[in-house]
């Protein structure tokens, strides 16, 4: 009986089923990218690996060659996948929230593992990375844009005002929706993004709106930051 279950227990092992149901949890901000690291130490090679979003394969390696099938769309220009059998998603949407599964065929069975990543929106308020400023002076009154490098029509923009760093304007370029502004007195209705340049313009300035606007521009190619000192002078 002793030696029955060792050997039931060395298949169950080798298989792949223990750990199935065991589901690693991870967290990433819209615009940032993540990296789904498994533990492949007990493999020692394998024949077949496969990631799926919910059914369809989204990035496969055989062998040496990695593809990625043309039919996930909403993962367009976004993967990347090493021989380690990580996988790198760039430039996340809450649209890529959910359950990510790789599958292992190796020479001793099949193994699973799971990933629940969850996607969340921008915070109001959140610390930026540092990044280049650009000094911008305005009279009361007059209009200003803040002007941003050229944009490929797949960013998500982010701009944010003050020393606390809060969001006033938003547009994910991708998803083809409407620009999100801050709705409180201090912008209302004076904040206009352009949706073709990612620029900011805030008309009839005044002098509350000095201060240090950033930007965050994620791309499924790069993400950049850019920092602008307004000085709204009196008349």
């Amino acid at each position: 009986m002793n030696n029955a279950f060792k050997t039931l227990l060395f298949l169950l092992l080798t298989c792949g089923v223990f750990g199935a149901d065991e589901v690693k949890s991870v967290s990433v901000m819209e615009g940032d990218s993540v990296t789904l690291n498994p533990d492949l130490t007990q493999i020692k090679k394998y024949n077949l690996l496969e990631w799926r979003f919910g059914d369809p394969v989204i990035a496969q390696t055989v062998g040496n060659d990695i593809t990625y099938p043309s039919h996930t769309e909403i993962f367009r220009d976004r993967l990347q996948l090493d021989q380690t059998g990580s996988l790198t998603i760039k430039n996340m949407r809450t649209k890529h929230s959910g359950l990510y599964k790789l599958q292992i065929s190796h020479s001793t069975g099949t193994s699973l593992m799971k990933f629940n990543v969850s996607v969340h929106e921008s915070p109001s308020v959140i610390a930026g990375a540092e990044a280049e400023m650009k000094i911008v002076s305005v009279m009361e009154g007059d209009p200003v844009t803040l002007h941003v490098p050229q944009i490929q029509g797949d960013e998500l923009i982010v701009w944010r005002f003050g020393d606390k760093e809060k969001l006033i304007a938003k547009h994910d370029l991708e998803a083809k929706s409407s620009p999100l502004y801050d709705e409180e007195e201090r912008f209302r209705d004076r904040l206009k993004l352009n949706d073709q340049t990612g620029s900011l313009t805030i008309t009839n300035t005044r002098t509350t709106d000095s201060g240090v606007y950033k930007v965050k521009i994620s791309s499924n190619k790069q993400t950049l930051y850019k920092r602008f000192t307004v000085t709204v002078s009196g008349e």
